[in-house]
């Protein structure tokens, strides 16, 4: 699924601003925050999906940029968070579905609106499980389908309609139209929690705008029978 990231790496940055109307800079630091507070000195750390590599260089502002991989199947985006972050030197071309990393290796595992866009979500599931160490973290920012109550929420209106025409302003439709419709075709945050249960434990769970359109949550690794 990397194609219509392709499209839009330059505007990629661009596009979580308006999306999120800015707040997804906090929402990123929350997360990252959570994280480090329960495992203040990980091993190495892992950020799946990382885009131009936000999440990892928050990472890295408590972490050493030597134990952070940042993991993307997009090289030009990867390519422009180089130049934003040239202290973050592990930077991987690769995929949640298919790690290339060893068993037990990770001692955190984020991903920030990444896991709509898998190709292979219970794959990826058991790919992250493998690598992180009995004890270790994922964390997730995630958005889901708008509530129902929002039907005729402003919400809607921009997913349905803005969107589509930033795209065009962007010569970038197809791409946007792409982004609108994995948001508003995946899963819910309870069901998410489900598929993971199986390797597993909940520790957090927050609804962060209008009552779960983005959720962040953190798992525990559980310990392998």
């Amino acid at each position: 699924m990397a194609q219509p990231f392709h499209d839009i790496a330059l505007q990629y940055d661009l596009l979580n601003d308006l999306l999120s109307f800015g707040v997804h800079r906090f929402w990123k630091r929350r997360l990252v925050s959570k994280l480090l507070r329960a495992q203040p000195e990980p091993g190495r750390v892992l950020d799946i999906a990382t885009g131009t590599g936000d999440i990892a260089a928050l990472f890295s502002k408590q972490v050493s940029a030597k134990s952070i991989i940042p993991l993307d199947p997009c090289s030009p985006m990867m390519d422009k968070g180089k130049l934003r972050f040239p202290h973050l030197k592990n930077w991987t071309l690769g995929r949640a579905e298919a790690l290339p990393l060893k068993s037990k290796s990770v001692s955190i595992a984020s991903c920030a609106f990444g896991i709509r866009n898998f190709s292979a979500r219970k794959l990826a599931f058991q790919e992250i499980a493998r690598v992180l160490e009995p004890g270790g973290l994922f964390g997730i920012l995630e958005i889901h389908p708008i509530p129902a109550k929002l039907r005729y929420s402003p919400f809607r209106l921009f997913w349905n309609s803005i969107l589509p025409t930033i795209g065009m302003l962007f010569r970038k439709k197809a791409a946007y139209e792409y982004l609108r419709d994995t948001g508003a075709g995946f899963i819910s945050s309870e069901d998410m929690v489900k598929e993971l249960a199986y390797a597993f434990e909940l520790k957090t769970h927050e609804k962060l705008l209008a009552g779960g359109l983005v959720s962040l949550l953190v798992f525990e690794r559980l310990n392998e029978p």
